[in-house]
């Protein structure tokens, strides 16, 4: 298994992966209009946009894409950042790789990345309902701030749990 950065080689299967996994993990929870529109930040066309301004890692095994973590600039309206600061804006994995330790893999990856040597705090949001995600974020030092709106075509449609990781933190180790 290695962790590397994605090419723009890897588009196509990170698109397909982002949009299964969403679909398997929140589809439940939406009209198939609100996960249409919630593709858009998982397609082809938004992964060539993000390729520049965002880092994404993502891990393989024999050519095979298992899983990605995407992080970069913070973007909740209610926070006040710095540059110092970076969001965790996805971590998605194969739903036949789930509970394997790739997500693990993924989050010491990106705290070994050198986009975070200077970085103060890392934010994320997450499904208040997504249970395994919120315990793997909490192993890794997050604490819960707070809500934040989920939007789908500049429309609320609920809120996520707001989390944060200060360097501060006591759970360091990754």
């Amino acid at each position: 298994m290695i962790v590397r950065e994605a090419s723009q080689q890897d588009i196509p299967t990170l698109a397909i992966l982002a949009q299964e996994t969403y679909k398997a993990t929140f589809g439940h929870t939406l009209t198939n209009e609100e996960l249409t529109e919630a593709f858009k930040s998982r397609s082809e066309d938004y992964f060539y946009h993000i390729l520049n301004t965002d880092t994404i890692l993502v891990v393989e095994d024999k050519n095979k894409l298992l899983g990605y973590i995407q992080f970069g600039a913070v973007t909740y309206e209610s926070v006040e950042s710095t540059d110092n600061d970076i969001e965790l804006n996805k971590i998605y994995i194969d739903k036949n790789y789930q509970g394997k330790g790739i997500g693990k893999v993924l989050m010491k990856s990106m705290f070994e990345h050198p986009r975070l040597d200077r970085i103060e705090n890392i934010y994320l949001d997450v499904f208040d309902e997504n249970k395994k995600a919120i315990g793997l974020y909490e192993k890794y030092g997050f604490k819960r701030i707070g809500k934040t709106p989920f939007k789908l075509d500049g429309k609320i449609v609920g809120y996520d749990l707001l989390m944060k990781r200060s360097k501060k933190s006591s759970k360091m180790d990754v």
